[in-house]
Order: C-alpha cells, then structure tokens, then sequence
C-alpha cells in the first residue's frame, strides 16, 4: 500500500482577564470533548504486539504517564487534530489543543502595540510577539503541559496567528527545556522561520506541487528512505530496531508529502550550527530530513507520527520487513518525545 523511494519588552498591563482565560480553557475543553467522541469511535489501536506492557510508564522519580499533558497546536484542518489527539491517546497521556484563534486577539494586540510604541512599526512587533508569548506561557502553566507537537499545517498556508504562536512556543521552549519540543513536516518549517532559518520551495510546477501535497496517511502515499547520521540522538533511538551500514548509518522509511525544506546550503547549515542545532537526517538526494536540538528535541520534514497512526493496518502486511521496522522506528520516537529522561527504556 505504500510506494518506497529511495532516493523581550512587557507590556505595563495584561490585556486579558481572568474571564477570557476561562473562555479560552472552556473552548479548550469542548475541542477535547469533541476528540474524544471521535477517538472512541475510529480509534485505532497500536499492534497487540508492540503495545506497552503497562498502562503507565513509571520511571525512577515515580512519574506516570497521567503526569505527561501534550499542548497540541492546531491544525487549521480538523481531522488532522483528531488524528493527533487519536495517537496520544494510544500512548495514554492527556491532549489539550492550543487553540491560537481563541488564546489570542491579533488585531487588539497589534493595535495596543502600536499605541504603546508611538507607531514604530518595529518596536510594535517585538511588543505583539513578546505580548503572545506572555498569554501562550501563562496557558501552558495554568494547563500544566510539559509537551508540545507542532503538526503539519499543510496543504493551507500558515495564518499570520499560526505563525506568531510557533514562534511564542520556540521561545517558551528554549526558556523552559523541560518542555519537550516535536515539530512535523510545516510544523519544523514554522520553528524554522521563527528563527530565521531559510526554508526554500523545490517544485517549479504547480500541478506538480500539488499532487506531492497528499494526506500522508493515504493509501499510496510515498514512503522516502532516510539516511541518520550516526552518534545522533536519533541514531540512538533508532538503533533498537535498525543496523547501521559499514560507515555507522542508519536507513528508515516515513511518508514524505512536503514541498520545501531546509535550505542545506552552507550559509543555512552555519545557522543552524549557531542556533544550536545538528542535522541528524537526510534523503539520498542531500535533502534536510531531521535536526535535533541542544535540549534534546528532534524535528522531522517527514511524517513518522503518520505510520504510527496506521501501524494497526500495516504492522502485520506479509513481505513488509522494512515496513515493519519503520513503524517501530516511528513508534519509538513519539515515545521518545513522551517519555526521555523519564524513563530509561521501552518494552515491545
């Protein structure tokens, strides 16, 4: 069924009441009221033999899985915030959907910022950016969430409000490493701009970008071969499924339906390099696939969440060795994104 290839300045007050803060939590709730109906009716269940051995995955400090609470930014297509929310709730941890439309009021905020900075458009944005990540904080804290999954947005556009939140959370995260970081496909581009990493368009034709923009949990969705550069962090999560070539390499296959990347130019990798990061995957053809950063956190271009969601259909596909291996792969580094430094290892 797939298709392999190889190949800061505060404000001097908050804008928001404790009322609106209700609100916001109140719509928050709905939206989970709202997945959990669809969870129990299309929820599908990891492999009986790849499910975790316990309900609760205790560590050495007594930290439980009912402890771990995932903000799930979200997407602007709907179905694809269910089917996230679908995949957490098989790993038994608690969802809660950052709903940027309703935590944040754009217009009011970039019309205070502008009376604030006497119209000086530059100092306006520092203030509108510093004011949402003021609001994203607080609701993550009142919320108690210590994860963050940044899913794809596409094939829709990111909104100015999709944006502006992103690059709130990677400032958030970076303060608070505690806070463990996951970003998908546009989700990894979004934390990409946030901080001034180049992102480049690699399809001139249009037809042909659109027909490479598929659900990448379709039938025929391709699956691309990632290469993993060894002594990762990646590497070392991957390893428990995967031999490494000669030259220490690990090869994995996810669903890959994007249509830009990191610019793997030398003038970007430095960037990245200077921010903190190590690129850790790529395609046969040089392309960025994966980077993980100083606290730990792996970003993918492809979808590895993708085969996990489907993992209950293609797990026990006959001649699907490879196929098998990847959805352990992919399994492993949500878990990995859950449970690190909470847990010292998994049990399949």
């Amino acid at each position: 069924n797939f298709i392999y290839a190889h190949s800061t300045i505060p404000f001097s007050k908050l804008i928001y009441g404790e009322k609106y803060l209700e609100e916001v939590q109140a719509s928050t709730a709905e939206y989970s009221d709202v997945f959990e109906e669809c969870s129990s009716a299309l929820t599908t269940k990891l492999p009986s033999e790849i499910e975790f051995r316990k309900r609760s995955i205790v560590n050495d400090t007594g930290m439980e899985s009912s402890s771990i609470i995932v903000g799930l930014l979200k997407a602007e297509q709907t179905h694809v915030s269910q089917d996230i929310y679908e995949m957490f709730n098989n790993f038994k941890v608690k969802t809660v959907l950052i709903d940027y439309n309703k935590l944040i009021n754009l217009e009011k905020i970039n019309e205070e910022s502008l009376h604030f900075a006497k119209q000086d458009i530059r100092l306006a944005q520092k203030l509108t950016l510093n004011r949402i990540k003021i609001e994203v904080e607080k609701f993550i804290k009142e919320q108690n969430i210590n994860r963050i999954f940044i899913p794809d947005n596409l094939p829709l556009p990111s909104t100015a409000y999709y944006q502006l939140v992103t690059e709130a959370i990677v400032k958030i995260v970076d303060d608070n490493p505690s806070i463990h970081l996951l970003g998908i496909c546009s989700g990894l581009q979004g934390i990409m701009n946030a901080q001034g990493v180049e992102i480049v368009h690699f399809f001139d034709d249009e037809k042909q970008h659109k027909s490479y923009l598929n659900n990448p949990q379709q039938e025929n969705t391709t699956l691309q071969q990632i290469k993993i550069v060894p002594n990762s962090r990646l590497a070392e999560i991957v390893s428990k499924f995967l031999m490494p070539d000669e030259n220490g390499w690990f090869s994995t296959y996810f669903p890959d339906t994007h249509a830009e990347a990191i610019n793997n130019s030398l003038k970007n990798r430095k960037k990245l390099e200077s921010l903190g990061y190590k690129v850790v995957g790529f395609s046969n053809d040089g392309m960025i696939k994966a980077i993980e950063d100083r606290h730990g956190n792996i970003h993918f271009q492809s979808h590895p969440e993708a085969l996990v969601l489907k993992s209950d259909k293609n797990f026990y596909l006959e001649k699907q060795q490879e196929l098998k291996k990847s959805i352990l792969v992919a399994i492993s580094i949500v878990h990995d994104f859950l449970y690190r430094n909470n847990c010292h290892h998994i049990e399949f």
